[in-house]
Protein backbone atom coordinates (compact mmCIF):
# COMPACT_ATOMS: atom_id res chain seq x y z
CA UNK A 1 0.00 0.00 0.00
CA UNK A 2 3.02 2.74 0.88
CA UNK A 3 4.37 1.52 -2.46
CA UNK A 4 1.04 2.33 -4.30
CA UNK A 5 0.71 5.79 -2.48
CA UNK A 6 4.32 6.80 -3.26
CA UNK A 7 3.80 5.87 -6.76
CA UNK A 8 0.64 8.09 -6.89
CA UNK A 9 2.30 10.75 -4.62
CA UNK A 10 5.31 10.59 -7.62
CA UNK A 11 3.41 10.84 -10.31
CA UNK A 12 1.37 13.53 -8.64
CA UNK A 13 4.58 15.65 -8.35
CA UNK A 14 5.54 14.92 -12.09
CA UNK A 15 2.38 16.22 -13.47
CA UNK A 16 2.53 19.12 -11.48
CA UNK A 17 6.06 19.84 -12.59
CA UNK A 18 4.98 18.97 -16.31
CA UNK A 19 2.33 21.92 -15.77
CA UNK A 20 4.93 24.08 -14.26
CA UNK A 21 6.80 23.82 -17.01
CA UNK A 22 4.23 24.54 -19.45
CA UNK A 23 4.60 28.01 -21.45
CA UNK A 24 1.31 29.93 -21.50
CA UNK A 25 0.96 32.47 -24.80
CA UNK A 26 -1.72 34.39 -24.81
CA UNK A 27 -3.16 35.36 -27.85
CA UNK A 28 -5.09 38.36 -28.23
CA UNK A 29 -7.84 38.49 -31.06
CA UNK A 30 -11.31 39.67 -31.88
CA UNK A 31 -14.11 38.36 -31.16
CA UNK A 32 -16.87 37.91 -34.44
CA UNK A 33 -19.59 36.30 -35.82
CA UNK A 34 -17.70 35.16 -38.90
CA UNK A 35 -15.92 31.99 -38.03
CA UNK A 36 -12.34 32.64 -37.73
CA UNK A 37 -12.15 32.71 -33.49
CA UNK A 38 -13.76 28.96 -33.88
CA UNK A 39 -11.15 28.18 -36.51
CA UNK A 40 -8.04 30.15 -34.37
CA UNK A 41 -9.32 27.71 -31.20
CA UNK A 42 -9.21 24.78 -33.80
CA UNK A 43 -5.40 25.30 -34.62
CA UNK A 44 -4.50 26.36 -30.71
CA UNK A 45 -5.99 22.97 -29.40
CA UNK A 46 -4.42 20.96 -32.57
CA UNK A 47 -0.84 23.15 -31.47
CA UNK A 48 -1.09 21.99 -27.58
CA UNK A 49 -2.08 18.65 -28.54
CA UNK A 50 1.28 18.26 -30.27
CA UNK A 51 3.49 20.37 -27.77
CA UNK A 52 2.86 19.54 -24.52
CA UNK A 53 5.43 22.46 -23.03
CA UNK A 54 3.20 25.36 -24.75
CA UNK A 55 -0.28 26.03 -23.98
CA UNK A 56 -1.77 28.49 -26.40
CA UNK A 57 -4.73 30.15 -25.00
CA UNK A 58 -6.77 32.42 -27.28
CA UNK A 59 -8.54 35.37 -25.57
CA UNK A 60 -11.39 37.40 -27.20
CA UNK A 61 -12.27 40.99 -27.17
CA UNK A 62 -15.16 43.35 -29.16
CA UNK A 63 -13.44 45.50 -31.84
CA UNK A 64 -14.05 48.56 -29.99
CA UNK A 65 -13.14 47.03 -26.41
CA UNK A 66 -10.23 45.92 -27.91
CA UNK A 67 -8.70 49.32 -29.17
CA UNK A 68 -9.89 51.03 -25.85
CA UNK A 69 -8.07 48.15 -23.90
CA UNK A 70 -5.02 47.21 -25.96
CA UNK A 71 -2.79 50.39 -25.38
CA UNK A 72 -2.87 50.08 -21.21
CA UNK A 73 -2.12 46.36 -22.03
CA UNK A 74 0.66 46.73 -23.30
CA UNK A 75 2.46 48.79 -20.72
CA UNK A 76 1.66 45.92 -18.44
CA UNK A 77 2.80 42.72 -17.39
CA UNK A 78 0.03 41.43 -18.63
CA UNK A 79 0.52 42.57 -21.88
CA UNK A 80 -0.48 40.16 -24.50
CA UNK A 81 2.36 37.38 -26.29
CA UNK A 82 0.41 38.05 -29.92
CA UNK A 83 -2.02 40.97 -30.07
CA UNK A 84 -3.95 41.17 -33.65
CA UNK A 85 -2.89 44.63 -35.80
CA UNK A 86 -4.32 46.13 -38.93
CA UNK A 87 -0.80 47.15 -39.96
CA UNK A 88 0.09 50.76 -41.03
CA UNK A 89 1.20 53.34 -39.24
CA UNK A 90 -0.18 52.23 -35.23
CA UNK A 91 1.84 49.29 -36.01
CA UNK A 92 4.90 51.56 -36.44
CA UNK A 93 3.98 53.18 -33.39
CA UNK A 94 3.96 50.01 -31.69
CA UNK A 95 7.01 48.89 -32.57
CA UNK A 96 9.09 52.10 -31.87
CA UNK A 97 7.53 52.46 -28.83
CA UNK A 98 9.01 49.08 -27.39
CA UNK A 99 5.40 47.58 -27.61
CA UNK A 100 6.38 44.54 -29.80
CA UNK A 101 9.23 42.23 -30.06
CA UNK A 102 11.83 42.52 -33.09
CA UNK A 103 11.85 38.25 -34.41
CA UNK A 104 13.52 39.24 -37.80
CA UNK A 105 16.18 36.91 -36.27
CA UNK A 106 13.81 33.98 -35.41
CA UNK A 107 12.18 33.80 -38.86
CA UNK A 108 14.33 31.50 -41.46
CA UNK A 109 14.80 32.66 -45.57
CA UNK A 110 12.61 28.92 -46.09
CA UNK A 111 9.76 30.53 -44.05
CA UNK A 112 9.92 33.81 -45.61
CA UNK A 113 9.88 32.63 -49.02
CA UNK A 114 6.18 31.17 -48.13
CA UNK A 115 4.60 34.96 -47.52
CA UNK A 116 4.00 37.43 -49.45
CA UNK A 117 6.41 40.23 -49.63
CA UNK A 118 3.78 43.00 -49.04
CA UNK A 119 2.62 41.09 -45.88
CA UNK A 120 5.74 40.60 -44.16
CA UNK A 121 6.24 44.34 -45.23
CA UNK A 122 3.31 45.72 -43.43
CA UNK A 123 4.99 44.19 -40.27
CA UNK A 124 8.17 45.80 -40.78
CA UNK A 125 9.61 48.39 -38.60
CA UNK A 126 13.30 50.23 -39.49
CA UNK A 127 14.35 47.16 -41.41
CA UNK A 128 13.11 44.86 -38.84
CA UNK A 129 10.26 42.67 -38.26
CA UNK A 130 7.84 42.28 -35.46
CA UNK A 131 4.75 40.44 -36.31
CA UNK A 132 2.99 38.70 -39.30
CA UNK A 133 0.12 39.04 -41.78
CA UNK A 134 -2.57 36.65 -42.10
CA UNK A 135 -4.99 38.18 -44.40
CA UNK A 136 -6.11 40.72 -46.96
CA UNK A 137 -9.39 43.00 -47.64
CA UNK A 138 -11.01 44.81 -49.37
CA UNK A 139 -13.74 47.59 -48.22
CA UNK A 140 -16.37 47.85 -51.18
CA UNK A 141 -20.49 48.27 -51.61
CA UNK A 142 -22.07 45.28 -50.93
CA UNK A 143 -25.73 45.26 -52.07
CA UNK A 144 -28.93 43.43 -51.65
CA UNK A 145 -30.07 42.60 -55.17
CA UNK A 146 -33.65 42.17 -54.34
CA UNK A 147 -34.01 45.54 -53.22
CA UNK A 148 -31.76 46.88 -55.75
CA UNK A 149 -33.90 45.48 -58.41
CA UNK A 150 -37.33 46.57 -56.47
CA UNK A 151 -35.64 50.03 -57.15
CA UNK A 152 -34.79 49.54 -60.42
CA UNK A 153 -31.26 50.24 -60.01
CA UNK A 154 -28.85 49.25 -62.65
CA UNK A 155 -25.36 48.52 -61.06
CA UNK A 156 -23.14 48.04 -64.15
CA UNK A 157 -24.41 51.70 -64.48
CA UNK A 158 -22.37 52.85 -61.34
CA UNK A 159 -19.31 54.40 -62.72
CA UNK A 160 -18.76 57.72 -61.05
CA UNK A 161 -19.64 59.17 -57.82
CA UNK A 162 -22.71 61.28 -59.29
CA UNK A 163 -23.98 57.90 -60.81
CA UNK A 164 -24.04 56.06 -57.11
CA UNK A 165 -25.83 59.47 -55.47
CA UNK A 166 -28.56 59.04 -58.54
CA UNK A 167 -28.78 55.44 -57.10
CA UNK A 168 -29.34 56.12 -53.62
CA UNK A 169 -31.95 58.70 -54.67
CA UNK A 170 -33.58 56.26 -56.29
CA UNK A 171 -33.90 53.65 -54.36
CA UNK A 172 -34.94 56.25 -51.49
CA UNK A 173 -37.84 57.01 -53.82
CA UNK A 174 -38.78 53.52 -54.18
CA UNK A 175 -39.27 53.75 -50.13
CA UNK A 176 -35.93 51.53 -49.14
CA UNK A 177 -33.78 52.81 -46.97
CA UNK A 178 -30.25 52.79 -49.52
CA UNK A 179 -27.49 52.43 -46.84
CA UNK A 180 -26.89 50.99 -43.63
CA UNK A 181 -24.03 52.22 -41.93
CA UNK A 182 -23.12 51.66 -37.41
CA UNK A 183 -22.72 55.39 -37.07
CA UNK A 184 -21.66 55.28 -33.27
CA UNK A 185 -18.51 53.33 -34.56
CA UNK A 186 -17.39 55.72 -36.53
CA UNK A 187 -14.69 53.76 -38.79
CA UNK A 188 -17.49 52.25 -40.97
CA UNK A 189 -17.80 56.43 -41.75
CA UNK A 190 -14.20 56.51 -42.53
CA UNK A 191 -14.83 54.67 -45.24
CA UNK A 192 -16.31 57.17 -47.18
CA UNK A 193 -14.00 60.28 -46.34
CA UNK A 194 -10.93 57.88 -46.86
CA UNK A 195 -12.34 56.53 -50.24
CA UNK A 196 -13.58 59.70 -51.69
CA UNK A 197 -10.25 61.45 -50.71
CA UNK A 198 -8.72 58.55 -52.35
CA UNK A 199 -10.44 58.85 -55.61
CA UNK A 200 -9.98 63.10 -55.64
CA UNK A 201 -5.84 63.22 -54.33
CA UNK A 202 -4.71 60.05 -55.79
CA UNK A 203 -2.31 58.06 -54.92
CA UNK A 204 0.67 60.80 -55.71
CA UNK A 205 -1.55 63.66 -53.58
CA UNK A 206 -2.04 61.25 -50.44
CA UNK A 207 1.75 61.14 -50.44
CA UNK A 208 2.23 64.55 -50.81
CA UNK A 209 0.13 65.36 -47.90
CA UNK A 210 1.65 62.52 -45.85
CA UNK A 211 5.41 64.24 -46.85
CA UNK A 212 4.13 67.44 -45.15
CA UNK A 213 3.93 69.06 -48.67
CA UNK A 214 2.16 72.37 -49.83
CA UNK A 215 -1.33 71.83 -47.57
CA UNK A 216 -0.93 68.21 -46.56
CA UNK A 217 -4.50 67.22 -45.42
CA UNK A 218 -5.99 70.96 -45.56
CA UNK A 219 -5.14 70.89 -49.58
CA UNK A 220 -8.24 71.40 -51.71
CA UNK A 221 -8.53 67.37 -52.40
CA UNK A 222 -9.16 66.49 -48.80
CA UNK A 223 -11.84 69.73 -48.77
CA UNK A 224 -13.06 68.35 -51.76
CA UNK A 225 -13.96 64.86 -50.20
CA UNK A 226 -15.41 66.05 -46.97
CA UNK A 227 -18.12 67.91 -49.88
CA UNK A 228 -18.84 65.28 -51.99
CA UNK A 229 -19.22 63.36 -48.32
CA UNK A 230 -21.86 66.12 -47.51
CA UNK A 231 -23.38 65.50 -50.89
CA UNK A 232 -24.15 61.90 -49.89
CA UNK A 233 -25.44 62.79 -46.01
CA UNK A 234 -27.45 65.56 -47.78
CA UNK A 235 -29.75 62.50 -49.05
CA UNK A 236 -30.26 61.03 -45.77
CA UNK A 237 -29.25 57.85 -47.02
CA UNK A 238 -28.74 56.24 -43.98
CA UNK A 239 -31.23 53.78 -41.48
CA UNK A 240 -33.06 55.76 -39.02
CA UNK A 241 -30.87 56.22 -35.68
CA UNK A 242 -27.84 55.29 -37.90
CA UNK A 243 -25.01 57.81 -35.71
CA UNK A 244 -26.22 55.32 -32.45
CA UNK A 245 -26.26 52.46 -33.99
CA UNK A 246 -22.62 50.25 -33.55
CA UNK A 247 -21.61 48.13 -36.47
CA UNK A 248 -22.40 44.35 -35.10
CA UNK A 249 -26.51 46.28 -35.29
CA UNK A 250 -25.94 47.71 -38.48
CA UNK A 251 -24.50 44.44 -40.10
CA UNK A 252 -27.18 42.55 -38.82
CA UNK A 253 -29.72 45.54 -40.25
CA UNK A 254 -28.77 45.01 -43.69
CA UNK A 255 -28.92 41.33 -43.15
CA UNK A 256 -32.17 41.21 -41.84
CA UNK A 257 -33.28 42.89 -45.24
CA UNK A 258 -33.90 46.51 -44.35
CA UNK A 259 -31.13 48.02 -46.22
CA UNK A 260 -29.72 48.46 -49.84
CA UNK A 261 -26.19 48.67 -49.78
CA UNK A 262 -23.80 48.80 -46.93
CA UNK A 263 -20.21 49.66 -47.67
CA UNK A 264 -17.95 47.42 -45.60
CA UNK A 265 -14.62 45.47 -45.88
CA UNK A 266 -14.97 41.42 -46.35
CA UNK A 267 -15.43 40.43 -43.17
CA UNK A 268 -19.22 41.70 -43.46
CA UNK A 269 -19.90 38.83 -45.45
CA UNK A 270 -20.49 36.57 -42.19
CA UNK A 271 -20.85 39.55 -39.45
CA UNK A 272 -24.33 40.28 -41.42
CA UNK A 273 -25.19 36.34 -41.53
CA UNK A 274 -24.19 35.66 -37.76
CA UNK A 275 -26.30 39.47 -36.28
CA UNK A 276 -29.29 38.92 -38.27
CA UNK A 277 -32.26 37.72 -36.24
CA UNK A 278 -31.88 34.30 -38.06
CA UNK A 279 -28.55 33.72 -37.53
CA UNK A 280 -28.62 33.53 -41.10
CA UNK A 281 -28.62 36.59 -43.30
CA UNK A 282 -28.61 36.80 -46.98
CA UNK A 283 -26.72 34.33 -48.86
CA UNK A 284 -23.93 35.18 -51.40
CA UNK A 285 -26.59 34.46 -54.17
CA UNK A 286 -28.66 37.55 -52.28
CA UNK A 287 -25.95 39.68 -52.67
CA UNK A 288 -23.75 42.15 -55.09
CA UNK A 289 -20.37 43.93 -54.82
CA UNK A 290 -19.06 46.30 -56.44
CA UNK A 291 -15.70 48.83 -56.24
CA UNK A 292 -16.21 52.73 -54.84
CA UNK A 293 -16.61 54.85 -58.19
CA UNK A 294 -14.50 57.43 -59.41
CA UNK A 295 -15.17 61.14 -58.71
CA UNK A 296 -15.00 62.70 -62.44
CA UNK A 297 -12.41 65.08 -62.17
CA UNK A 298 -10.26 63.18 -59.44
CA UNK A 299 -6.01 61.75 -60.18
CA UNK A 300 -7.23 58.76 -58.27
CA UNK A 301 -8.19 55.29 -60.77
CA UNK A 302 -11.35 53.39 -60.02
CA UNK A 303 -8.66 50.26 -58.89
CA UNK A 304 -6.95 51.70 -55.99
CA UNK A 305 -8.65 49.66 -52.94
CA UNK A 306 -8.92 50.89 -49.31
CA UNK A 307 -8.55 47.48 -47.11
CA UNK A 308 -6.47 46.06 -44.43
CA UNK A 309 -3.19 43.80 -44.24
CA UNK A 310 -3.78 42.13 -40.96
CA UNK A 311 -2.43 40.05 -38.88
CA UNK A 312 -0.25 39.10 -34.98
CA UNK A 313 2.30 41.82 -33.96
CA UNK A 314 4.27 39.63 -31.01
CA UNK A 315 4.09 41.04 -27.51
CA UNK A 316 7.09 43.11 -26.02
CA UNK A 317 7.37 40.02 -23.67
CA UNK A 318 6.46 37.40 -25.68
CA UNK A 319 9.13 33.90 -25.43
CA UNK A 320 9.83 32.62 -28.46
CA UNK A 321 7.46 29.61 -28.07
CA UNK A 322 4.93 32.44 -29.04
CA UNK A 323 6.59 33.50 -32.28
CA UNK A 324 6.87 29.49 -33.23
CA UNK A 325 3.47 29.01 -32.82
CA UNK A 326 2.49 32.23 -35.27
CA UNK A 327 4.39 30.72 -37.54
CA UNK A 328 2.74 27.68 -37.57
CA UNK A 329 -0.85 29.74 -37.42
CA UNK A 330 0.66 31.39 -40.89
CA UNK A 331 2.05 28.63 -42.55
CA UNK A 332 -0.15 27.48 -45.77
CA UNK A 333 -1.21 24.35 -45.13
CA UNK A 334 -3.41 26.62 -42.48
CA UNK A 335 -4.16 29.54 -44.42
CA UNK A 336 -5.14 27.60 -47.88
CA UNK A 337 -7.81 25.70 -45.34
CA UNK A 338 -8.92 28.89 -43.95
CA UNK A 339 -9.68 30.11 -47.67
CA UNK A 340 -11.44 27.32 -48.68
CA UNK A 341 -13.85 27.66 -45.31
CA UNK A 342 -14.14 31.11 -46.08
CA UNK A 343 -12.92 32.57 -43.65
CA UNK A 344 -10.17 35.41 -45.43
CA UNK A 345 -7.67 36.01 -48.04
CA UNK A 346 -4.69 34.42 -47.17
CA UNK A 347 -1.29 35.80 -47.23
CA UNK A 348 0.53 33.19 -47.69
CA UNK A 349 2.16 32.65 -50.62
CA UNK A 350 0.03 30.56 -53.03
CA UNK A 351 -2.95 30.09 -50.44
CA UNK A 352 -5.46 32.11 -52.22
CA UNK A 353 -5.43 29.89 -55.15
CA UNK A 354 -8.16 27.54 -53.22
CA UNK A 355 -10.31 30.37 -52.11
CA UNK A 356 -14.13 28.88 -52.57
CA UNK A 357 -16.21 32.07 -51.23
CA UNK A 358 -16.98 34.05 -54.96
CA UNK A 359 -16.91 37.35 -53.58
CA UNK A 360 -13.47 36.72 -51.84
CA UNK A 361 -12.17 35.48 -54.85
CA UNK A 362 -13.09 38.88 -56.76
CA UNK A 363 -11.66 41.19 -53.87
CA UNK A 364 -8.61 39.06 -53.87
CA UNK A 365 -8.10 39.54 -57.66
CA UNK A 366 -9.33 43.52 -57.19
CA UNK A 367 -6.22 43.38 -54.80
CA UNK A 368 -4.31 41.87 -57.01
CA UNK A 369 -4.85 43.88 -59.94
CA UNK A 370 -4.94 47.24 -57.53
CA UNK A 371 -1.78 49.55 -58.54
CA UNK A 372 -2.31 51.36 -55.01
CA UNK A 373 -3.97 49.46 -51.74
CA UNK A 374 -4.24 51.97 -49.17
CA UNK A 375 -4.28 50.92 -45.64
CA UNK A 376 -7.39 51.96 -43.91
CA UNK A 377 -6.29 55.48 -43.07
CA UNK A 378 -7.29 55.54 -39.48
CA UNK A 379 -4.88 52.53 -38.99
CA UNK A 380 -2.04 54.07 -41.58
CA UNK A 381 -2.24 57.66 -40.06
CA UNK A 382 -1.29 56.38 -36.90
CA UNK A 383 -3.49 56.54 -33.54
CA UNK A 384 -4.09 59.97 -33.13
CA UNK A 385 -4.68 61.12 -36.40
CA UNK A 386 -6.28 58.43 -37.46
CA UNK A 387 -8.58 58.80 -34.36
CA UNK A 388 -9.33 62.35 -35.58
CA UNK A 389 -10.08 61.08 -39.59
CA UNK A 390 -12.91 58.70 -37.30
CA UNK A 391 -14.06 61.60 -35.57
CA UNK A 392 -14.63 64.09 -38.68
CA UNK A 393 -16.16 61.23 -40.63
CA UNK A 394 -18.69 60.92 -37.49
CA UNK A 395 -19.51 64.85 -37.37
CA UNK A 396 -20.00 65.07 -41.34
CA UNK A 397 -22.08 62.61 -41.14
CA UNK A 398 -23.91 64.33 -38.32
CA UNK A 399 -23.73 67.95 -40.03
CA UNK A 400 -21.67 69.24 -37.10
CA UNK A 401 -18.97 70.12 -38.75
CA UNK A 402 -17.67 71.61 -42.45
CA UNK A 403 -15.56 69.92 -45.01
CA UNK A 404 -12.89 72.78 -44.51
CA UNK A 405 -12.45 72.59 -41.34
CA UNK A 406 -12.66 68.77 -41.30
CA UNK A 407 -9.65 69.02 -43.12
CA UNK A 408 -7.82 71.49 -41.45
CA UNK A 409 -8.38 69.32 -38.25
CA UNK A 410 -6.71 66.54 -39.90
CA UNK A 411 -3.70 68.26 -40.50
CA UNK A 412 -3.34 69.91 -37.76
CA UNK A 413 -3.34 66.35 -35.70
CA UNK A 414 -0.58 65.42 -38.44
CA UNK A 415 1.59 68.19 -37.37
CA UNK A 416 1.45 67.65 -34.34
CA UNK A 417 1.48 64.09 -33.77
Amino acid sequence: MKTVLKWLALGALLAFASAQAQTDVIWLGLSGTDGRPEFRDEIAAAYNEANADVNIVQELLENENFKAKLPSLLQTNDAPDLYYSWGGGLFHEQAAAGAARDITDLLSEEFLATQSAAGINAFTHDGRIYGLPVNVSQVGFFYNKALIEEAGVDIEAIVTWDDFLAAVQQIKDAGITPIAVGGSDLWPLHFYWSYLAMRIAGQEGMEAAKAGEGAGFADEAFIAAGEQFKRLVDLEPFQEGAMGMNWPDSAGFFGDGNAAIMLMGNWFLGSQRGEAADGEGLSNEELGFFNFPIVEGGAGRATDTLGGINGYVVGPNAPDEAVAFLQHYVNQENQIEAGKRGLLIPQAAGADAEITDPFLAQISRNIAESQWHQIFLDQDLGADVGGVVNDISGKLASGDIDPQTAAELIQESWELR
